[in-house]
């Protein structure tokens, strides 16, 4: 049995089903991450876990032959396993984003360290001679103390940065369901207004409105969160 290839479009067009679909739960999800982003950017992660279960690991499974008639004997219950499934995913996702965080910190000091290491033996500095190990060490003992050094920095600041990592996934679907209700509840017309129909069919016009409300959503998040930085170090 081969496992069936995966088609990356289907990601954009489960993404858009499962925005439009589902709009009355995702735009106050979106709102929350946005404005509410030190609340929620563990949720966030979770969300997106939650997502990527639904848009690309699902319908993924679905496509082996097995997997589908489990589905299928047990249609019934079909909407709680994808749920169980999917909470799973996302659970194991938050893990596995936290420890890719702490490794990804480890790997991105560890190559500046054995950068450094490599430029000190290509210096031939005198001292190198009377050290109790070969130069050759330097570079992955220097990889190993600012890798370490950089991964606890980037643990230590996990919140702040699932804070903004939070504005921005809040601030990308908000400003899709901005102009998707836009087009679909009045009459102003953006570009073609393709918005209706599919990601693929977005035009020039849209795609730019989407930036720029992209953006300001962007600035009004970052602004929330200095701003309540700021009052808790009033308070403190």
């Amino acid at each position: 049995m081969f496992a069936p290839n995966f088609d990356f479009n289907n990601v954009f067009v489960n993404f858009y089903y499962l925005l439009t679909n589902s709009i009355y739960i995702i735009l106050p999800i979106s709102i929350f991450l946005l404005f509410f982003s030190k609340v929620s950017s563990k949720i966030s992660v979770f969300l997106i876990g939650l997502y990527a279960s639904y848009s690309i690991l699902i319908p993924y499974l679905l496509k082996i032959s097995f997997i589908s008639d489990f589905i299928k004997n047990f249609h019934d219950y079909s909407f709680f396993i994808y749920l169980i499934i999917s909470i799973l995913f996302a659970f194991v996702f938050f893990q596995i984003f936290k420890m890719g965080f702490f490794i990804g910190g480890f790997l991105l000091g560890g190559l500046a360290g054995y950068a450094i290491g490599t430029f000190i033996i290509s210096s031939n500095i005198e001292w190198l001679e009377s050290i109790p190990f070969p130069p050759s060490y330097i570079p992955w003992i220097i990889f190993s103390i600012l890798g370490l050094i950089i991964a606890i920095i980037f643990a230590k600041n996990f919140e702040a940065i699932l804070s903004v990592l939070s504005v921005l996934f809040g601030a990308f679907i908000l400003s899709f369901y901005t102009l998707y209700l836009l087009e679909r509840y009045t009459d102003i017309r953006v570009g073609t207004n393709s918005l209706l129909e599919a990601f693929p069919k977005l035009s020039q016009t849209e795609f730019l409105s989407l930036l720029i409300i992209f953006i300001i959503l962007t600035s009004i998040g970052f602004y929330t969160i200095y701003n309540s930085k700021q009052k808790s170090a009033k308070k403190i």
